[in-house]
């Protein structure tokens, strides 16, 4: 389309030249008869010559008008191509500009309610990013970026402003791999926060809990807040799970079935805390 563009602007550039080379000729030559003719009147061949070059002039205004026209609008085209090609870039790098800032003001929210929990909180930690993933099902876990030559070791809770994560399992002298909360082989002591009922956390593998060992008879309702029970010495006591997503009552069984949805988003996992505790715990 822009090759034919092209070919047709040279084109009507030329035809431009060649009308205006033309009429260029036929005015030298009306030039030069009335120079050599001077005062003198018209004669028979004058009017011949008059009445003949009248039309061809004519004929060569229209042509050089209307090359004029095509060639104006040719560049009002290209004008208007290439304001287009710059608006689009122009909304292209604010786009890119607006998706980095909403990522810096999400950052930035994360790191805030990192930096609440570790004010707030008694325990001593150590901050850490994740910079790796275990794809499995079973065994869900990510690598961080500090290990024993940090003070992280095995055993260890690891938190977010908003909940909890998982537990160390393993570590080396610069990085660590954590179990998530919510891999099937992860179990967690906890309590629903208003009645003070306990139970077990359990992983799925997917971003959801099953909350297991809670009688038919207990109290439970869909937003109910769920929280560490701290037993064990693994967690601290009260730290947020979760909210009661569903709750069902089958006519077989002793316990309720419950589904819990996790207070950490663990798509988005990226920086995280690790709780410090004494290394003898947990051997």
């Amino acid at each position: 389309m822009k090759k034919n563009s092209r070919r047709q602007g040279k084109g009507s550039i030329k035809t431009f030249r060649f009308v205006l080379f033309i009429g260029t000729v036929i005015t030298f030559v009306l030039i030069l008869l009335i120079i050599v003719l001077g005062d003198q009147q018209f004669g028979p061949v004058h009017k011949v010559i008059f009445e003949g070059a009248g039309p061809l002039q004519k004929a060569v205004a229209k042509i050089s008008d209307s090359v004029h026209s095509v060639k104006k609008k040719y560049i009002d085209l290209l004008t208007v191509r290439e304001e287009k090609e710059r608006l689009w870039k122009e909304l292209q790098e604010c786009r890119s500009t607006a998706y980095a800032n909403r990522g810096a003001v999400a950052l930035n929210a994360r790191l805030r309610k990192l930096l609440d929990f570790k004010e707030s909180s008694n325990q001593p930690t150590i901050t850490a990013q994740i910079i790796g993933k275990d794809p499995s099902l079973w065994f869900r876990s990510v690598i961080i970026d500090r290990g024993s030559s940090d003070g992280v070791g095995k055993g260890m809770p690891v938190v977010t402003g908003e909940g909890i994560v998982g537990q160390i399992y393993a570590s080396s002298s610069d990085y660590s791999k954590i179990l998530l909360a919510i891999a099937p082989s992860s179990a967690i002591d906890v309590l629903l926060q208003d009645s003070r009922i306990r139970g077990i956390l359990k992983g799925t593998g997917k971003n959801l809990y099953r909350l297991e060992y809670i009688l038919k008879t207990a109290e439970v309702f869909v937003g109910d807040r769920v929280v560490t029970a701290g037993y064990g010495g693994m967690f601290p006591t009260g730290l947020p799970v979760g909210i009661v997503s569903k709750v069902t009552r089958n006519r077989r069984g002793m316990f309720l079935e419950i589904e819990v949805v996790p207070a950490v988003d663990f798509r988005t996992l990226e920086n995280l805390l690790v709780i410090e505790r004494e290394k003898k715990m947990f051997n």
